[in-house]
């Protein structure tokens, strides 16, 4: 496969490429009407949240200019946590990214596909470069504007780019849908958690439901990659050995994400960072807890540490709405098939996702071919 060798910075002297870091704004400039700041923590890869509680107001729209988020917009993150890449979505409110990520817009679609852009970005050509400019400071990994725009990027013709695009796409797609439907599986059953609080209940303390356990910590050496679940280390990595508890589990964010709730359908290890659930009553299934818990602003209840985290004390003397044990059990085998619907679906992708990244660099280094790619794919989607 020949390629044309040029940089980051030649595309965007050339027109054919416009990237620029987000929008400096300062605390007097937010403000509702406004646009949503799309900050590193909304950023995942092929995947941009729009729930962050900023905004930039509507008064400095000529201030932010063309620094206004655009859908197919491909977002890196450049600070912390470099490297994360995803493409923004279409979206009915205005946004404007934050300083640590960065925008690239794609001007000269003939020259190149803005989906194998995005797919550069997490090859090993981007990131033999990448790794060497962003762990060149004794600060945080960062990797600057002026390093951007000397990343070289191999360019093969225009065919081939789409073709790679379309191979790798079209498991990023599937993956995408599974994501989808298992979102409207859980919807569903907060419907059916909502409506379970229409009938009769008494008021009871969460304390009378469940028990906010504490998480164990895990040395960094004990990590490895693809083993096990492990909830609230900033990530799914795995142990070596270390005693599991049997799935399913609910997980509540103790510090940094406070107050988040997570469902493990399968053996987890929860850090020290987090609670796992215990009931406390027998008629409590942890699927109920499950949707007791993300029902609760429990985000909101912080403590007064020096290292702001959920406050349990005042989780539990929280008073909520205790269902009869029948209404329970049936809810529970509803919801139950719904998160079976939603691990199978999770499997499926996650093996989507093992052959995507074991085509990408092949597909890139012009060691398979895009029609052998796509035969295979074929085979999966």
């Amino acid at each position: 496969m020949s390629a044309t060798s040029t940089s980051i910075g030649d595309l965007v002297s050339a027109g054919a490429l416009e990237f620029g870091d987000g929008y400096r704004t300062r605390r007097s400039e937010h403000g509702r009407p406004g646009f949503r700041i799309i900050r590193v923590a909304d950023v995942f890869d092929n995947e941009v949240h729009f729930d962050g509680p900023d905004f930039v107001s509507h008064t400095q729209a000529n201030a932010i200019g063309s620094k206004v988020g655009k859908t197919g917009d491909i977002l890196l993150t450049t600070k912390g946590t470099v490297g994360r890449v995803a493409v923004l979505p279409p979206t009915e409110e205005a946004v404007v990214y934050s300083p640590q990520l960065c925008y690239f817009r794609v001007l000269d679609h003939a020259r190149v596909k803005p989906r194998f852009l995005r797919y550069w970005f997490s090859s090993h050509e981007f990131w033999d470069q990448a790794s060497y400019r962003m762990n060149n400071t004794d600060m945080a990994a960062y990797i600057n504007m002026a390093d951007i725009r000397s990343l070289k990027i191999s360019l093969p013709r225009p065919s081939v780019q789409q073709g790679i695009a379309e191979v790798l796409g079209a498991l990023d797609d599937k993956i995408a849908v599974n994501t989808s439907l298992s979102s409207t599986c859980i919807k569903l059953a907060e419907a059916k958690y909502q409506r379970l609080l229409t009938t009769p209940t008494s008021h009871v303390t969460l304390r009378d439901i469940l028990r906010l356990e504490y998480g164990k910590s895990l040395a960094a050496t004990k990590r490895i990659a693809g083993h096990v679940d492990v909830y609230g280390s900033g990530g799914i990595v795995g142990t070596h050995n270390e005693p599991l508890l049997s799935g399913p589990g609910v997980i509540v964010g103790r510090k940094g994400t406070a107050g988040s709730v997570h469902w493990a359908p399968k053996a987890y290890y929860p850090i020290d960072t987090t609670y796992y659930v215990v009931p406390a009553d027998q008629n409590a299934s942890l699927a109920f807890c499950f949707f007791l818990l993300k029902s609760l602003r429990l985000n909101e209840m912080n403590s007064d540490s020096a290292v702001p985290g959920l406050n349990r004390e005042e989780a539990l003397s929280t008073q909520v709405r205790m269902p009869s044990a029948p209404e329970i059990r049936t809810f529970t085998l509803s919801v139950e098939r719904q998160f079976s619907l939603v691990d199978q679906l999770g499997r499926e992708s996650n093996t989507l996702m093992k052959i995507r990244d074991t085509l990408l660099p092949k597909l890139m280094s012009g060691k398979l071919r895009v029609k052998d790619a796509e035969a295979l794919v074929e085979s999966v989607v």
